[in-house]
């Protein structure tokens, strides 16, 4: 008898219990319905505070920016001058019949300055900018209105290269392997875009060693796609490509070009270094766009 009733008693017991944990999950479920919906509140609030800050700063600087739009629209290359031409407009919020705007150019810290012209709030200057010294180049403007200046930050680009007409946009390749002595390259490949109707002459790999040049191959122009366009240049490698190289050696591996406007190219498109372990190693630039440029002579 009393084993039964202990039986019975358990039975109840875990009735009890079961009843408790489903009691129990379905405050839990509730609570999180609950915190979820506060959460959902919470992020519809920051949302909201969030666009009204960011109304708030665009009323802000409507208030105290005169400068309203611009654009900047390279052109091409001028070969006798050796530059970039661009044409420079700015639109300002507010003027008056006697406003005045001088456009400042500033490249490796100096700055120039040149006068712009226009009406009705629109102003605009033609820009030259030697192409040869690469480099960052900034833009601001100073509005000169009621005997009062104000300066104004227009545009800027971090390094002129990527207004050139020819842009190395990447490449692929298959290997490197260093092995007996060889580095050797399975295939290669770059592609350029090329801007302002420009074309593209003479390119050549180029390969160095420990800076010096040891090797130049002609590349072959890749087929193209139906995702391809006439701006979107690639040029391939089909043969392997060997280099005679002990460990400690830099390889460079070189695309050298000229556009027709008469600038020449070396985009530097792949480093490496053989290490005492006989692994190769790329070295990466430090720099956004390694590219130098020349005039042919």
């Amino acid at each position: 008898m009393k084993e039964k009733r202990f039986q019975n008693l358990s039975l109840v017991l875990n009735v009890v219990l079961l009843i408790t944990l489903l009691v129990t999950r379905g405050e839990l479920m509730d609570t999180r319905t609950i915190l979820k919906s506060k959460l959902d509140d919470i992020a519809y609030r920051l949302s909201d505070m969030d666009e009204r800050i960011t109304n708030l700063s665009a009323k802000q600087r409507e208030q105290t920016e005169d400068l309203s739009d611009f654009s900047f629209e390279p052109t091409g290359l001028d070969p006798e001058s050796h530059t970039l031409q661009a044409d420079m407009s700015i639109t300002l919020r507010r003027w008056t019949a006697d406003t005045e705007v001088t456009l400042l150019v500033t490249r490796n810290g100096q700055t120039t300055e040149q006068p712009m012209s226009g009406t009705d709030g629109v102003f605009t200057a033609p820009v030259s900018l030697p192409v040869e010294d690469t480099g960052a180049v900034s833009f601001a403007a100073n509005i000169t209105a009621g005997g009062q200046t104000s300066r104004e930050e227009v545009t800027g680009y971090s390094d002129l290269a990527v207004l050139l007409p020819l842009q190395y946009t990447g490449g692929g390749y298959g290997g490197p392997e260093y092995r007996g002595g060889t580095l050797e390259f399975y295939s290669y490949d770059v592609s350029l875009v090329r801007e302002y109707g420009a074309e593209i002459i003479d390119p050549v790999f180029q390969i160095l060693k420990n800076g010096t040049a040891v090797q130049r191959l002609t590349p072959e122009l890749a087929e193209l796609t139906e995702d391809d366009t006439r701006d979107v240049v690639d040029y391939i490698l089909k043969d392997r490509l060997r280099v005679e190289c002990a460990k400690g050696d830099t390889v460079e591996f070189h695309l050298l070009c000229r556009d027709s406007f008469g600038l020449s190219y070396d985009f530097t498109v792949y480093t490496c270094e053989i290490t005492r372990n006989g692994v190769t190693e790329k070295i990466s630039s430090d720099t956004d766009r390694d590219v130098r440029v020349s005039w042919e002579k």
